[in-house]
């Protein structure tokens, strides 16, 4: 049987979905910490996805690259959903305000019993030509990342890390400020007075 995010099959009803909520009102969530081996073990998958996907981008021309094998679905919903998403440049803000969560969860939800951990914290570029950084990344669900990333292999956005090297867009940025560095430096020596 074909999968759409449109059928009924496999959803829960909105019966079931309030009741769950009311199960999940009762949780008292003070009762419970952060276990810092969990956190860990998020960061450490994380990282690997994050590894993971670069090594594809860098390696396959992303405009042939599956992600799943609901991909169509991903993105035609995506595309129905959010229309006017600049997916090569993300605005984090306008991400994470209130009426894009909501959105955003909804669209999540879809994929729920379709994609596995479909609500799994992944790193996202905000910048597709860039690569993964701490001042270029933010946090989403899953599907979320495959959303996106998919509708930038479909444009052919990533195809700036086709033939590169993981390390080396961060290895030319690096260049590239030491180089700013030592032309500052050389104005500033030739602005001071000769003694």
């Amino acid at each position: 049987m074909a999968f759409s995010v449109l059928s009924n099959v496999n959803n829960p009803t909105q019966d079931q979905l309030r009741e769950r909520q009311k199960e999940l009102s009762k949780v008292d969530g003070s009762k419970y910490g952060n276990d810092s081996a969990v956190e860990m073990a998020w960061a450490q998958k994380a990282f690997r996805h994050t590894e993971v996907y670069f090594k594809l981008i860098s390696n396959i021309e992303c405009t042939k690259l599956k992600l799943t094998k609901h991909d169509d679905e991903i993105h035609s919903q995506f595309m129905m959903s959010f229309p006017r998403v600049p997916v090569a440049v993300l605005d984090e803000d306008r991400m994470k305000s209130v009426s894009a969560k909501r959105r955003w969860r909804a669209f999540c939800n879809l994929f729920e019993n379709h994609i596995d951990d479909y609500n799994f914290g992944t790193l996202l570029r905000l910048d597709c030509k860039e690569g993964y950084s701490e001042s270029n990344t933010m946090l989403v669900p899953r599907v979320q990342f495959l959303a996106i990333e998919i509708a930038r292999n479909r444009l052919g956005l990533n195809m700036c890390h086709f033939g590169k090297k993981a390390g080396e867009k961060n290895e030319e940025k690096k260049e590239e400020e030491e180089e700013d560095v030592e032309v500052s430096s050389d104005k500033e020596e030739s602005s001071e007075p000769a003694a």
